[in-house]
């Protein structure tokens, strides 16, 4: 360590201790109402800075600001667009080609690579598997039946 920056650090330690001396001090004067007599630049500075907050602000706030505010909120909030037709055609058909691929990929490699691996793995995989597929098609049924697929609760 350089004995430099032991000196600068300790110079802006004590700068800092008493620029939050000044403000304390002019927080403390401003309070009690103490005149100050020295003129000291950063406490009057500091006087300043604590009268200014101590009074309200100059405007209120327009009668509507509520109002503005969730509108604002309400825009932020809004939900992205719709995928176009277009997208989400091509979303469909990337998951089938994903799918595809998988089943190749398993008809291919699939006997060596469940031989290494524990035939409960296997069982809880295909499990998870069947649970997951039994969940989604029943997310398809609700939304060809014309139901949200929400849950509503009483």
């Amino acid at each position: 360590m350089n004995i430099n920056d032991k000196n600068r650090r300790n110079d802006a330690a004590l700068l800092d201790e008493r620029e939050w001396l000044a403000q304390e001090q002019a927080l403390r004067d401003e309070r009690l109402g103490i005149v100050s007599a020295g003129g000291d630049a950063p406490e009057a500075h500091y006087r300043t800075i604590v009268r200014v907050l101590r009074e309200p602000p100059p405007e209120s706030l327009p009668e509507n600001f509520a109002h503005q505010v969730a509108g604002l909120a309400a825009a932020r909030a809004a939900p992205a667009r719709d995928a176009t037709g277009f997208e989400r055609l091509m979303l469909n058909l990337l998951g089938v080609a994903l799918a595809m691929s998988g089943v190749v990929a398993l008809a291919m490699y699939g006997n060596e690579a469940i031989a290494g691996v524990d035939e409960r793995i296997v069982r809880w995989g295909l499990l998870l598997a069947v649970c997951a597929g039994l969940s989604w098609s029943l997310d398809v049924a609700w939304r060809l039946l014309g139901r949200d697929g929400r849950m509503h609760h009483a």
